[in-house]
């Protein structure tokens, strides 16, 4: 049998048996210099942020005119956090047991398609992320669903291709990264009326979907009305949707935020930020605020309030909010709303009577249910508004329920 791996068909079996033994050889040097190079970076980015929290700590105890401004000394702080977020970052890489990647390559070889590596990264949720090299077996090309369906097949569950993924496997050798499907699926809807015939809203809102399984939901209220109040709150929500996509940890992201805000970003008005992380494996909710009205939960039958009492961000140099956690279970809904909403309510317990109108509505749809709410409480002012008002709800769903 010809041996065109090595292209050594004229070799005898121990000159081609060594071969095979420094091919091996420089894989494990190649491998070993990887994790070298990659605890190296870990470490670099440690001591840097170690050398930033230093350097904020010399300057708090400071003297002089320059140790009264606390905005440079928290930036400080703020660099060495996010330095440390990155060090977290890194996942670790396994092999797949012997019998699943010959299982992988056969199936794969059927399809005309050679799997040269593949890697399983496990995040902190324990959601798998497998990464596979591989080309055709010749000439031509072939779709890379295949390899998803394989995945798929040999995994067990369900697994959807990465956005950066090449559409098509030819004989170049590419890699192709696919993720683990969320238990929850994430369903949301957004309602929104301006006070202002402008069209400009001073409400901001955002749903972003992140690699590691998670949800982001978030509405940022400017201070009044308005075009001004429109560009506040649009700035922050934009700033925050870069700093998650970006891998932040939400808290990090939030000081960062409130810090620019506060240093030249923001024209010296408050915004408050309500903003709902959801992991779509757990189901655990983590409800940050900031200034914010309270957010509802619309399980069956009932109706329960997350409530808060914070200032909004823009106001403190160190920022105040609040955090709850809440576990979600199939079928609940979550109802973010902005201040404009209750303005419209004409009594003196507004939220109570919001969590009436929350439990009259029958629809199941989240588009429906925020078009629905919204609009039950402009009934009440003769469907005029005082404020700009958005109301955003997302439902989860269980996918493992049969």
């Amino acid at each position: 049998m010809k041996n065109k791996i090595f292209h050594t068909q004229d070799l005898s079996f121990a000159q081609t048996w060594d071969a095979l033994k420094s091919s091996a050889r420089m894989e494990i040097i190649m491998s070993r210099c990887d994790e070298l190079c990659m605890t190296y970076t870990v470490n670099r980015l440690s001591e840097t942020a170690k050398t930033f929290r230093r350097l904020g700590e010399t300057y708090e105890c400071a003297s002089g005119d320059e140790a009264k401004s606390p905005s440079f000394k928290r930036q400080l702080f703020l660099v060495a956090d996010i330095l440390d977020d990155c060090t977290l970052m890194q996942l670790e890489a396994d092999k797949p047991a012997k019998g699943l990647l010959r299982d992988m390559s056969s199936r794969a070889l059927i399809s005309g398609i050679v799997i040269k590596e593949v890697n399983i990264l496990k995040s902190k949720n324990g959601k798998n992320e497998v990464v596979v090299q591989a080309r055709t077996l010749g000439k031509g090309c072939t779709s890379e669903r295949k390899i998803r369906k394989i995945i798929s097949d040999v995994f067990g569950g369900g697994y959807y291709s990465d956005h950066n993924n090449r559409l098509v496997v030819n004989e170049e050798c590419q890699q192709y990264v696919y993720h683990q499907e969320n238990r929850f699926r994430f369903l949301s809807g957004v309602a929104r009326e301006c006070k202002d015939k402008s069209g400009f809203n001073g409400d901001n809102f955002m749903v972003s979907n992140l690699s590691c399984g998670k949800v982001v939901a978030a509405i940022a209220d400017g201070c009044g009305s308005g075009k001004r109040a429109f560009i506040e709150s649009r700035m922050v929500i934009e700033l925050m949707e870069n700093c998650i996509d970006a891998g932040f940890e939400e808290k990090t992201a939030i000081d960062f935020i409130n810090s620019a805000y506060i240093n030249g970003g923001g024209m010296g008005n408050p915004v408050t930020m309500d903003m709902s992380v959801v992991d779509c494996q757990s189901g655990i909710m983590h409800c940050i605020k900031m200034g914010a009205v309270s957010t509802f939960i619309k399980r069956e039958g009932w109706v329960e309030i997350i409530k808060s009492s914070t200032l909004p961000m823009g106001v403190l140099e160190q920022v105040d909010y609040d955090c709850t956690d809440k576990k979600l279970y199939d079928g609940d809904y979550v109802i973010m709303i902005s201040d404009g909403v209750l303005d419209n309510l004409p009594c003196v317990n507004k939220e109570e009577k919001l969590v009436e109108i929350i439990n009259s509505v029958r629809m199941k749809k989240p588009k429906a249910i925020a078009d629905e709410i919204l609009k039950k409480s402009m009934g009440y002012n003769h469907e005029k508004v005082f404020d700009d008002c958005t109301v955003l709800v997302f439902g989860l769903f269980d996918t493992y329920t049969k």
